[in-house]
C-alpha cells in the first residue's frame, strides 16, 4: 500500500486523536476486494434489519453495489480508500460526494477489528469531513443500522443528529 497517492492531505485538525491517519486511493483490484470483504456484515445486518432470508439480503446488497458502482467501477463523485495509519491499511472508507446537491453520504467506514478502538474511526470521519468541506458539501449524511451502539455513539460523539427513523414491524 505504500503509494503516494493519498487523498485528501490530511490538516493537523483531521488527524487528531489518532496522528498519521490518512486516505489512500484503493486500485480497482483492492476495491473489488475490500467490497466483498465489508459485504457478509452488510448482508447479516441488512437481513436482520429487513428481515429477510440471507440470499435475499445478498441479492439487495450486491443490487445495490451494482447501482452505485457499475460495472464494479468507482465513478466521480465517489471515493473507496484506504484508511492507513503509518504504511498499515487500519479499514476502509467509501463515501460519495455529490457537488450538485453540496451533500456527501457516507457509504462504508470498516476499521479492522484488531485496529478498533484507537480513534482511527473519528480521525477517518474527520478525513472524510475535510474532503466533503472542499467539495462544498453543506450536509454529510449516513445510516447506521440500529443495533450497532458502537457505531451511533460514535457519530452522535462527533455532532451527527437523527434527521429520521426508518421503523418497520414484521407481519
Amino acid at each position: 500500500m505504500a503509494r503516494a497517492d493519498s487523498v485528501p492531505a490530511p490538516t493537523p485538525a483531521a488527524t487528531s486523536g489518532a496522528a498519521g491517519v490518512r486516505l489512500v486511493a484503493m486500485t480497482e483490484t483492492e476495491v473489488a476486494d475490500f467490497l466483498e470483504t465489508v459485504l457478509p456484515s452488510y448482508i447479516a445486518e441488512r437481513a436482520t434489519a429487513d428481515h429477510l432470508s440471507s440470499a435475499e439480503a445478498e441479492q439487495a446488497a450486491r443490487a445495490q453495489h451494482a447501482q452505485l458502482l457499475p460495472g464494479g467501477k468507482v465513478g466521480a463523485g465517489h471515493t473507496i480508500a484506504w484508511i492507513a495509519a503509518g504504511e498499515e491499511p487500519v479499514g476502509g472508507v467509501w463515501f460519495f460526494l455529490d457537488t450538485a446537491s453540496r451533500e456527501a453520504f457516507l457509504y462504508n467506514m470498516t476499521i479492522f477489528p484488531q485496529h478498533r478502538r484507537r480513534g482511527y474511526a473519528a480521525a477517518a470521519l474527520g478525513l472524510v469531513e475535510q474532503a466533503a468541506r472542499a467539495a462544498r458539501c453543506r450536509i454529510l449524511a449516513l445510516n447506521v443500522f440500529a443495533p450497532n451502539a458502537g457505531a451511533l455513539a460514535l457519530y452522535r460523539k462527533l455532532g451527527f443528529t437523527a434527521v429520521s427513523v426508518h421503523m418497520n414491524k414484521v407481519l
